[in-house]
């Protein structure tokens, strides 16, 4: 965008303090680390922090123009000098009116993506595909919040093609603000697990949220649709607008799976069905969800025009994302699979089946952190993981935090013994358990969620 403190101003509908109206503005930021000369500064106002307080460092980084709130404290206003000022009643909004006023000056196709799991990885995929013929825009890591979205499309370049845009949500109202915000072309949902009860109520309070991308689609732009999972075909039977379907093995389904999956080295082999073409594809990664997540972004990829070839040329240079299904090889022989960016009840048990299905016979040692944000169902949701994971017939747990421990009691209630399955305090006495008792060549998943910080373990057993 060729910002002005106009153009800031028609796209937030906010109110002129200070400053020329003319004046040229470089870039959007929220963060004082990252601005440079001739910037605007938003002022974003968290539960744990303040970019109010920040606006005097934003004037040494030579910001441009200030966005503030109206209901700040006046002593968080300082002399701005030749810096205009805009002043809106809410700067999040504002943030996110920026961003939508920067999309409408462009008409590229965009996808957006949300779902309990596989939304980045799936994400990823997707504009791995694109990429290979389009210059793409993509959200970086788990950019996919109200202030990660716009920060994305603020991005956007004369050069860009296409978008992929992850959204996730916590609460209600999110999706239908940030589907307002992108205005995308083409929607998934990837599927709905229990994740965020604790904003979104129940299943069908996700559903409700999460389809609001659907609806919100144009007139001729199509849903995505995941065949496996039967709260979306049935939320899906009321949209108006086309379809494309998927499934892993539905045959009725625009794209799908045409035989079994194939376990390699690294890597999953599996027939695939574009629109009656077939194709084999190699995607480089472990896991029947990563297969579903690859299988939904070649549905995306389908949807938008791509043709089969390119989608499975793009699949098989997916490399996995960071600390998701990630693996390493050990000095033993052994393998580590960090899955430790995040998890609720559903990506949990797939990441458990898709290790116990790649370990071949090794001992497998599964090491999960307690799943936040699943509201008052929480000890029932870890109790009921601890039941599948010990039938599944794991060498060993060992799980970290309060909720872990109903993990423990429910493998436990399965069969698995006190001395195979333990629950724990710190991630210390996780790691001093492991040298004590992991066998040679074993495979070892660490999964848990974010606030769990279970990537210090993986770097324990990485420095090991």
């Amino acid at each position: 965008m060729d910002w002005t403190v106009a153009k800031i101003l028609e796209a937030t509908g906010g109110r002129l303090l200070q400053g020329s109206p003319d004046s040229h503005v470089r870039s959007i930021s929220t963060d004082t680390r990252l601005i440079e000369p001739g910037s605007c500064f938003v002022a974003l106002i968290g539960e744990n922090h303040d970019g109010h307080r920040f606006l005097d460092k934003a004037l040494e980084q030579q910001a441009a123009v200030l966005v503030v709130a109206q209901r700040r404290p006046e002593a968080q206003l300082p002399t701005a000098g030749e810096a205009a000022v805009v002043e809106v009643p809410d700067t999040l909004y504002a943030l996110g009116e920026l961003a939508r006023y920067c999309r409408k000056q462009v008409s590229i196709p965009v996808a957006g993506i949300t779902g309990s799991n596989g939304k980045t990885s799936t994400k990823e995929m997707v504009a791995g595909i694109l990429s290979l013929k389009h210059r793409v825009l993509k959200n970086q890591g788990n950019f996919n919040n109200l202030i990660g979205v716009p920060l994305t499309l603020l991005s956007l370049l004369p050069e860009h093609q296409a978008a992929v845009v992850e959204m996730g949500i916590n609460v209600p109202g999110e999706m239908e603000r940030l589907v307002e915000i992108t205005r995308p072309t083409v929607g998934l949902i990837t599927n709905i697990h229990p994740a965020h009860l604790e904003g979104l109520g129940s299943l069908e309070g996700i559903v409700h949220e999460k389809t609001f991308l659907w609806e919100g689609l144009g007139a001729g732009h199509p849903a995505v649709v995941n065949l496996d999972d039967e709260l979306l075909v049935k939320s899906s039977r009321n949209l108006k607008g086309p379809l494309v379907t998927y499934s892993l093995n539905n045959p009725s389904a625009h794209v799908r799976l045409a035989g079994a999956v194939k376990v390699q080295e690294d890597a999953s082999v599996y027939p695939l069905v574009l629109g009656g073409e077939k194709r084999e594809v190699r995607l480089p990664v472990l896991g029947l969800h990563q297969v579903q997540n690859a299988v939904a972004a070649a549905a995306v990829a389908w949807a938008m025009g791509e043709a089969p070839d390119t989608i499975v040329e793009g699949l098989s240079r997916h490399l996995p994302v960071k600390q998701r299904m990630q693996v390493h090889h050990l000095p033993d022989g052994g393998v580590l699979i960090d899955d430790s960016y995040n998890a609720n009840p559903g990506s949990t048990y797939a990441a458990v089946q898709a290790a116990h299905t790649s370990s071949g016979g090794h001992p497998l040692l599964v090491i999960l952190g307690e799943m936040r944000e699943l509201g008052s169902t929480s000890a029932a949701l870890h109790h009921e993981l601890g039941i599948k994971i010990a039938k599944l017939g794991v060498s060993y747990l060992a799980t970290l935090g309060g909720m872990g421990a109903e993990i423990v009691r429910g493998a436990k209630e399965a069969g698995m013994s006190d001395t195979d399955c333990r629950s724990f305090g710190t991630h210390e006495e996780i790691l001093s358990w492991l040298r004590a008792n992991c066998p040679a060549k074993a495979w070892i998943l660490v999964k848990g969620s974010r606030a769990m910080a279970m990537e210090r373990v993986v770097e324990g057993i990485l420095k090991a």
